[in-house]
Parts: C-alpha cells; structure tokens; sequence
C-alpha cells in the first residue's frame, strides 16, 4: 500500500531550525528590489530524478532570493553529493502548469524518480463554480464531477509516465493562506477547503490503486499540509523561502530513504 513520507521513520534528518527564529526577514518582500534572470526549462535526459508540476515546486519569482524548491533540494545536500547532484536532476517544473500541462510534458520526464506536484491550478480554475448555485448540495454534485475528471487527467499523466522499476512520490495540494486575500475567497474559503480535502483524498486512492496494480513501480504521497504553515507562503498559495525549504526538505527525506541520494 503506498504510504505517506511522513511514516518514514527520518528522524534523523528533521530539522527546523530555519523555523526557530519566528518570520524571517528574506520572506519579506522587500528583497524583490533585487533582479533575478530565470532560465528557460533545459530537459536533462540523463538524469535520474524528474520534478514535474506547478508553482509548488517552481517557486523561484515568490522566494526572494531566486531559488525554487528544487533548487533548496540540492542546496540541502552533504557536499560529497552536492557537488554532483545536479547533473542527476531533470527539473521540467512551470509555475502555471495544470495536470494537463503534465500530461503534454511526459516525454521530457527522465529517470527512475519522479517528483509530481500537480492539480493546485486546476481547482483554482474551477473556483467559480462554487459559486453556481446556493444549493450546497448542487455545488457539491458539480464539484465531484469535476473532481472525478481531474482524477482521470492525473491517472493518465501518471500511465503516459509509466516505466518499469520507476518510483513516483505524489504532492497533495495544500491549504494555502486564503486569509491573505479574503477578497478572492470571500464567501467560499471553507467548501473550497473541503474541496481541496475531497481531491487529496482522490489522489492517495490513485497512488493506492497504481501500487496495487504492481507494474514494478512505486507510488508514494507527501502530505504538504502536515508541515506548511500560513508563515510559508508568498501570497495565498506560493510558497516562499521557508515554504520552499520546508517542501525541499521533505522531498530530500524520501529520497534518502529510498536510496536515491
């Protein structure tokens, strides 16, 4: 059965002293004064790790210092493995990338690991439909319909994705801090929570039936929302620089633990 990260035993590894210090001043906007030159996404096709999906993990115009998640992965690392790393790592990741966008990309993905965070667009885009009817029962039965379609686009990126032998860690989508624009969210910040609740809940049963159908691969879920605080974001759903570290290093666990490093 897949399995959270979290059950990993990886206490080793657990460090928030980043954390300790209440809201760093790097997460501030004010370090935007300064101009970063952000290149275009390069396919390695010798890596062995591929990160694909949105924002979560292409998160460099939101951090303040023009690094991403992926880029806090390898910055994380022992030196004895840093100083290789990248040449390792296939990162096709887009800020904007819908599931659908992953599904286009699957011929860039590389390598036995694959990293996917994808979906958070693609509830944001259906937003507005939770505004289609007074009736909660209605815009709940518009909602798991849509819902179910995005499961079909995620199981689909992951079979146009397949390779046997190859290892897959899922990302759920996270809450966010809708308080940071109540405009946005007015009236729909809690159905749009158990929304996100009922697509999480879809992706761990896909990684449980991907993991059962055993075609020599292996599908795991990290649970953002266990370890992402309002402290951890940008605006209302990026990640800043304590976000990207937290996310950065709980990916670094797994593929510890899995003897990718």
């Amino acid at each position: 059965m897949s399995k959270e990260i979290n059950d990993i035993d990886n206490h080793w590894y657990i460090d928030e002293q980043f954390d300790s210090r209440g809201i760093d001043n790097e997460i501030s906007q004010l370090e935007f004064n300064n101009q970063y030159t952000f290149n275009q996404v390069k396919v390695n096709t010798k890596a062995d790790i591929t990160f694909v999906g949105d924002s979560v993990l292409d998160c460099k115009y939101y951090t303040g210092t023009g690094l991403g998640t992926v880029d806090y992965v390898l910055e994380q690392l022992p030196k004895h493995i840093k100083d290789t790393a990248h040449k390792r790592v296939n990162d096709i990741s887009l800020d904007g990338y819908t599931i659908y966008d992953c599904i286009k990309d699957v011929n860039k993905v590389h390598g036995d690991t694959v990293v996917v965070s994808a979906g958070g667009n693609d509830l944001l885009a259906k937003l507005p439909m939770l505004e289609v009817s007074k009736d909660m029962n209605v815009v709940m039965n518009v909602m798991n319909n849509e819902l179910n379609k995005l499961s079909l686009a995620y199981e689909t990126l992951l079979h146009e994705s397949k390779k046997h032998g190859r290892n897959f860690l899922l990302l759920t989508t996270y809450d966010g801090n809708l308080a940071f624009n109540p405009q946005r969210f007015a009236g729909v910040d809690e159905i749009a929570k158990a929304i996100l609740s009922m697509w999480n809940e879809r992706l761990y049963r896909l990684a449980n039936d991907q993991q059962r159908r055993n075609n020599g691969q292996n599908f795991d879920v990290l649970e953002l929302r266990n370890f992402m605080a309002t402290t951890c974001y940008y605006n209302e759903i990026e990640p800043n620089k304590r976000g990207a570290k937290r996310i950065a290093k709980n990916i670094n666990k797994y593929l510890f633990d899995n003897g990718v490093w």
